[in-house]
């Protein structure tokens, strides 16, 4: 018989209620003793010595049987700064079953250093480590007879492995830890427990200023074969009845990655310039999810720098793999950027009709077909952002949004909502990652174990961020074996099971929600970004496109990443688009005097510094006694200037200014503008008054010499007869 070495286990926990009495008793006391917690909290935050994993298990539960055996691998890492040796790693379970979802959820809350279970210490059963040098890793792996395991009563169980080294024969220096529950098949052959995983395809997008996307490097990285996005694709193909939550502002910045993260597009879009003599059309793309070889060319004509080129053939390679991935499941599509729903429910609900029309847009551009949807990944809405749900999507929300018990399907005011296990996306206990694969993976089946028999499915939305497994096989195939397990599709998990009404004030929305959603300043911001580029787009003479890759970015700026992510995207990028704007100038005299009050004419200068061709206007702003006449529409080619004149009149004779504004078509001011003084000539009255003295003048000396010729006629004629 194989040694079972005991270690005291831990009391059952007890209920909540219970436990918040306790605390409010003790509450003087451990004022008492506050200054004496740093140190324990300390103390039990240390880390073990050894660091371990468990990363393949090969067996979601175990029945009442036992025959068979149970085959698990890991990673050992020397975390100190000394060289181990002598190191054995032992497999250990509990010998208490959990019988409840709030007994595991408990359970997962343990200190990682609690005792919760005995070793079976056998040669068969264990493994050896070399000599570990500080920083070193070493691959185990265990195999361990299912009749040495002596549980025999349904429920759910520590399960996991201890590392121990010569000098600490009885302590563990390192351990991983996981729940494996034990499913008994009555006589009769009860239903399988249907389980429904949603798995969310969504991720920080940051864009920088000039409307490339930012963070390179953590972008390759998850897109890359083997990285974290790679390898959610290659476990979500092998799955059966998934469902793919899509965020179609992820898949935008992967695509425009794969075209080597070109900046905002100004150039023609609207087919009116030229094509070059001896271009050929392009072979359209066999994907719409995959560059066109158009596309990738013309992005490949520019070097460009080896952060770019690796994040291009990283993201090529994931698009690649998206269509096989995303074929024969359920896709449910998410707003455009994956707005924070109750920030904008509160704040600018028109934003978030606008995520939603960008995402039916996007998705109409790659084939995509799929249902509207809303999954905020902390779970929970607000009541304003309930009344804002599509009447035919499907709406996930977490049992954590209810007080008392969830239902199945939530309706409130005719607003439907699918209610989600937030136990079961919590993962596993420490001190292993809760979201690394197997810990994701056990505590659903944990949860499914324990819900079945109760007519209810398992609805789950794994957590941002889970690490998939290194080898999708190796998570799926046990998951797939398990008898009483029916992966389900949402519809199918949600057959037979009506709406249950509920009223407001079942809701809980927690003050920790109402203090992470992104300020109204933010919203803003975006919306301003989304003004910009509307205007940018009417100023460009060829260009329908950018407006809506603008917005596009100013969605991303209000998405829950937002909340703690980066918070300047947005005023970056509002910033160079109105430098851009505001480069189209204008230039006029220093003064101008008018010949006339009634009217006149002055010359002014547009200038085009961008290297698109633009349509502007003047306008002016003046006073009551000042009129300047507002231009035409003015096409100006890129790089260029254009003069002509502008028509003024004055109502008085004082010196009045105009300010001349540049705007696009519709009046617009786009920023540049420049101030001209105008008057009217004062010289113009007394040129006519000598003009009219000098005529006067001329005509009397005119008027004089005449008189005195006939008076000198007269005076000869009468010499003359005398």
């Amino acid at each position: 018989m194989p040694v079972r070495q005991h270690q005291a286990k831990p009391p059952r926990p007890r209920g909540r209620v219970a436990a918040a009495l306790v605390v409010t008793l003790l509450a003087p006391l451990l004022l008492m003793l506050s200054t004496a917690t740093p140190a324990r909290a300390a103390e039990s935050e240390t880390k073990d010595p050894l660091a371990m994993t468990i990363d393949q298990l090969d067996t979601v539960g175990i029945d009442g049987r036992t025959k068979g055996r149970i085959n698990l691998r890991g990673k050992v890492v020397n975390t100190t700064d000394e060289e181990w040796s002598g190191v054995k790693v032992y497999p250990f379970v509990g010998d208490t079953p959990i019988t409840t979802s709030e007994e595991l959820a408990e359970a997962a809350e343990l200190p990682a250093d609690a005792l919760v279970g005995e070793r079976i210490v056998t040669e068969e059963t264990s493994a050896t480590i070399p000599d570990l040098a500080p920083g070193e890793s070493y691959s185990w792996s265990l195999t361990v007879p299912r009749k040495l395991l002596e549980i025999s009563e349904p429920g759910v169980y520590w399960f996991g492995v201890h590392a121990l080294g010569t000098t600490t024969p009885n302590a563990a220096d390192g351990r991983a830890r996981t729940f494996l529950p034990l499913v008994k098949q009555p006589k009769k052959k009860a239903k399988a427990q249907k389980v429904s995983l949603v798995v969310p395809l969504r991720r920080s997008v940051v864009y920088d200023a000039d409307g490339s996307v930012d963070y390179l490097p953590g972008w390759t990285r998850d897109l890359r074969e083997g990285g974290r996005l790679y390898r959610m694709l290659e476990t979500g193909a092998e799955m059966p009845a998934l469902t793919w939550a899509i965020d179609p502002a992820m898949i935008d910045a992967v695509r425009n990655l794969a075209q080597g993260n070109p900046g905002r597009n100004l150039s023609a879009t609207d087919g009116e310039e030229p094509e070059e003599s001896g271009s050929q059309s392009a072979s359209p793309s066999t994907s719409a999810l995959v560059p066109s070889p158009s596309a990738s060319a013309e992005s490949d004509e520019e070097p460009i720098d080896e952060e770019a080129e690796a994040a291009r053939d990283a993201a090529r390679t994931w698009l690649a793999r998206l269509e096989d991935a995303l074929a024969g499941h359920n896709l449910l599509a998410l707003p455009y950027g994956d707005p924070d729903l109750s920030a904008l429910a509160t704040t600018d609900p028109d934003l978030l009709a606008t995520a939603r029309e960008q995402t039916a847009e996007v998705l109409a551009e790659l084939g995509i077909k799929a249902t509207a949807a809303v999954a905020p990944p902390t779970g929970y809405l607000d009541r304003a952002a309930v009344n804002l749900l599509e009447p035919d999507g499907v709406h996930l929300v977490s049992d954590r949004m209810f007080r008392g018990e969830a239902p199945v399907i939530a309706d409130l005011d005719g607003s439907e909502m699918v209610v989600t296990s937030s136990a079961a996306a919590a993962g596993g206990p420490g001190p292993n990652d809760p979201i690394d694969a197997v810990s994701v993976r056990q505590r659903l089946a944990a949860e499914a174990a324990l819900l079945r028999g109760t007519g209810k499915p398992l609805v789950a939305v794994l957590p941002d961020g889970w690490h998939p497994p290194q080898t999708a096989d190796a998570f799926v195939t046990p998951w797939t074996k398990a008898p009483w397990i029916s992966p389900s599709t949402l519809t199918e998990a949600m057959a037979g099971h009506s709406a249950t009404p509920v009223t407001p004030d079942k809701l809980r929305y927690p003050r920790r929600e109402m203090k992470a959603e992104i300020p109204a300043a933010q919203i803003d911001t975006a919306n301003e970004l989304i003004g910009a580029g509307e205007l940018l787009q009417r100023v460009l003479t060829h260009n329908d496109e950018v407006a809506a890759d603008i917005t596009r970015e100013a969605l991303t700026s209000a998405s829950y990443f937002a909340r703690k992510g980066d918070t300047d995207s947005a005023v970056d990028a509002l910033d160079q688009i109105s430098a851009e704007l505001s480069s189209i100038t204008v230039s006029v005299p220093p003064k101008v005097i008018l010949s006339s009050m009634k009217g006149g004419e002055f010359q002014v200068t547009l200038s085009n510094e961008l290297d698109e061709p633009v349509t502007v206007r003047l306008d002016a702003i003046t006073d009551e006694s000042l009129r300047v006449a507002t231009s035409e529409p003015v096409q100006l080619d890129a790089n260029s200037k254009a003069s002509f004149n502008l028509a003024a009149s004055m109502l008085d004779t004082g010196t009045h200014t105009a300010l001349i504004v540049v705007t696009d078509t519709k009046g617009n001011p786009l920023g540049a503008h420049a101030s001209v003084p105008i008057r009217p000539s004062q010289v113009s009255g007394v040129i006519w008054w000598f003009v009219g003295t000098g005529c006067a003048l001329l005509f009397a000396a005119i008027a004089v010499r005449l008189t005195r010729r006939i008076m000198k006629a007269k005076k000869a004629r009468t010499s003359g007869e005398m």
